[in-house]
């Protein structure tokens, strides 16, 4: 649904309508605040709705927190992670009872399968990474929140002759992403830091593999973060700020890959450790993040809860 005039709700809701009661549907699940509105318009007599929050969703005006609200207006509601469900309880005034937590779920056979050497060469070539150096990825959209300008921070501290460190996302943020960029060169950084923008994903899945380290510093809590797993089943160690949904994936795992939210001191040492893992040990803790994922954040995982959920109604 592409719409985000708020005036054509009304039209949308009734040609929906139209559309349920032709169609005989009677279970309606929506993943965003805009259709759960023209959701929330209709008559929801012979229906029953589901909505999943994969955020905690900010805004201080009341009309945004009015509109942030028709999710939670369904009969019964989703959470993405344990970190969400708690959030919005709070927020929203929720029964929790009444929420679901389905972890966000990833791909684990695409990203668990490795690369072949053509086009793990071909990525390197085209965005000419020098692999004799450690690659640390930071895979986030090109946004203040997300904290690249406070990673560039540490780098600056950094001894950084053997490092490269690659920031992938979307640039649409260009204002954004041209401080991002001065800032590198001001620092004279532009050997160590690279802005690839946005990519593939078969593209993203050879850089997770090419890379030795995976991170991710935001600003404040994400409602899950799923590139922490998709880099741990592409064999790739992570380190994360340990809270939100990141740290419900990570709490099971080795305290290497978290570290206390906004505690820039202390990154530099957990980098180097990280990166001077031997190759037993990381096997082993990598090991042991995929097992976890296998259980908790697989895709497989996350449609079969679904699909239990949708069951659990009567009609």
């Amino acid at each position: 649904m592409s719409s985000k005039n708020i005036f054509s709700y009304p039209l949308i809701a009734r040609k929906i309508n139209q559309f349920i009661q032709s169609n005989n549907i009677n279970l309606v699940h929506v993943r965003s605040r805009g259709p759960a509105w023209i959701i929330n318009l209709m008559s929801k007599n012979n229906i029953k709705t589901i909505s999943t929050f994969h955020n905690v969703y900010g805004g201080n005006s009341y009309l945004k927190k009015m509109y942030n609200k028709g999710l939670s207006k369904m009969d019964h509601l989703v959470a993405i992670s344990e970190y969400v469900k708690e959030t919005i309880v709070k927020k929203y005034n929720l029964t929790a009872n009444n929420i679901s937590v389905i972890n966000r779920g990833i791909d684990t056979k695409y990203f668990n399968q490795p690369v072949d050497s053509t086009r793990r060469d071909q990525v390197v070539s085209t965005y000419q990474i020098d692999t004799a150096k450690k690659i640390i990825l930071f895979p986030a959209r090109m946004t203040s929140w997300k904290g690249q300008l406070e990673f560039i921070d540490v780098i600056k501290k950094m001894d950084t002759q053997n490092i490269l460190v690659l920031f992938v996302g979307d640039t649409k943020n260009e204002s954004y992403t041209k401080i991002v960029r001065d800032k590198i060169y001001q620092n004279n950084l532009k050997n160590i830091c690279k802005i690839l923008g946005s990519i593939n994903q078969d593209e993203m899945r050879s850089l997770y593999q090419i890379a030795d380290l995976s991170v991710s510093f935001p600003l404040r809590a994400e409602g899950f973060g799923r590139t922490i797993s998709e880099s741990l089943y592409s064999n790739t160690p992570v380190l994360a700020f340990d809270y939100g949904g990141v740290k419900n994936q990570l709490e099971n795992l080795s305290n290497l890959f978290k570290i206390k939210p906004h505690d820039y001191q202390a990154i530099p040492s957990k980098i180097e450790e990280i990166l001077s893992l031997t190759t037993n040990h990381q096997k082993e803790v990598l090991q042991e993040a995929k097992s976890v994922i296998d259980k908790n954040f697989s895709k497989i995982n996350m449609l079969n809860q679904y699909m239990k959920l949708y069951e659990s109604f009567k009609f």
